[in-house]
């Protein structure tokens, strides 16, 4: 299936650098390219099977990654689409090298509920995977869907308790970043109302701290959370904005906010003009910060997944954003996961539909996507 695939999207971007990216071998590598053996991983496209709770469905999404007990660790969710329910499932994989990938546990929805979102976290020599669940249905902007973010861990990636909630219902919890022992996750309220900061010593209980951001105009939701250096906190704060906006094809703008240690006060001084951070992950590279995220065409409701450097004073100040170029993506795509494999080569997956038949975003939700991988060779990134 794998093999099919590549053939079918090197026919359509032969003479292009997009080829040379995805392995195709009559394709020279571009200069400077910083993507290696990109490939799909989990094929969803063309996947017949509707029983997501046990197996593979069309719709894959939602990636993040870790290193765990000497190896990398892969989780994502598969559905038949973005609507929520609870024929939906994550998948957590392991690898040694981080290009193959062998299946480890399936952690089904319960209760009714979906499951989504998940990422990983570590506390006391235990993996712990961080999920949203929601009630069934379309939730335009998470509004009346009851999210309840729940946790479950292993000793060894292969056996999970059974899922805990960690926060209060209508809270999504993000990513979770640890410093000075302590663990901190930004959760958006349903409705895309507010985002505020929880913190946990445990990784099992969990405590409301200050408000991040709250102008609920602005509809923020998903904040990743980075501890720079000095130990402030920067938080980058999507703002899915009007409902012209939430489609990708007005205004784009992500909000800057940071905090100083024991971050019970935020400030949020900028805005970054022109992208918005949907799904983000980031990860530092000798002193360099870069984030991976989606990226909005504002054609025809386009989306690629993109891989982008933050720049300026990375310790309070005014910073910037520069693009280092795009990974094999198209429709309903992003909600990337890294982890690093040496000190330079970083493991990457992500999602993405069909990127030969490139949908828009508002039906990619709804059709197949696939999970694809690749490593990032990071001194192949240029200084902005």
């Amino acid at each position: 299936m794998r093999e099919l695939r590549r053939d079918r999207l090197c026919a359509a971007v032969a003479a292009g650098a997009l080829a040379a990216l995805v392995g195709c071998s009559d394709a020279p590598a571009p200069d400077g390219a910083f993507l290696e053996n990109a490939a799909i991983l989990v094929p969803g496209v063309g996947v017949a099977n509707d029983d997501c709770r046990t197996g593979v469905c069309r719709h894959n999404e939602n990636c993040d990654m870790t290193r765990f007990d000497g190896a990398i660790w892969l989780v994502h969710r598969t559905a038949l689409s973005q609507v929520l329910g609870p024929n939906s499932s994550l998948r957590v994989y392991r690898s040694e090298d981080g290009r193959s990938f062998e299946l480890q546990s399936i952690i089904p929805a319960v209760n009714g509920r979906d499951i989504r979102d998940p990422s990983f976290y570590q506390r006391d020599g235990r993996l712990f995977i961080k999920a949203i669940t929601r009630l069934p249905g379309i939730g335009l902007r998470d509004t009346a869907v009851d999210s309840i973010s729940i946790e479950t861990h292993s000793d060894d990636g292969r056996a999970w308790s059974m899922p805990t909630d960690i926060g209060p219902v209508r809270f999504g919890f993000w990513r979770v970043t640890e410093t000075g022992g302590t663990l901190y996750s930004a959760a958006y309220e349903d409705g895309d109302l507010r985002v505020v900061l929880f913190r946990s010593q445990d990784g099992l209980h969990w405590e409301r701290g200050a408000e991040i951001y709250g102008v609920s105009e602005d509809t923020p939701l998903e904040t990743e959370l980075v501890v720079v250096p000095s130990g402030r906190m920067l938080g980058l704060v999507r703002m899915d904005g009007t409902d012209p906006e939430l489609s990708g094809n007005r205004r784009l703008r992500t909000k800057v906010c940071w905090a100083t240690p024991p971050y019970d006060a935020w400030d949020c001084p900028q805005e970054l003009e022109g992208v918005r951070l949907d799904g983000p992950v980031a990860f530092w590279w000798r002193g360099r910060l870069f984030v991976i995220a989606r990226k909005h065409l504002g054609l025809d409701n386009r989306k690629r997944t993109a891989l982008y450097e933050i720049t300026g004073e990375l310790d309070g100040g005014p910073i910037g954003i520069f693009e280092h170029g795009e990974v094999p993506s198209a429709g309903d795509t992003s909600y990337a996961g890294v982890a690093a494999i040496d000190d330079h080569r970083f493991a990457t997956a992500w999602y993405s539909s069909d990127v030969v038949l490139d949908p828009p975003w508002v039906s990619g939700i709804f059709i197949g996507s696939d999970i694809w991988q690749a490593v990032i060779d990071a001194s192949h990134l240029p200084r902005p």
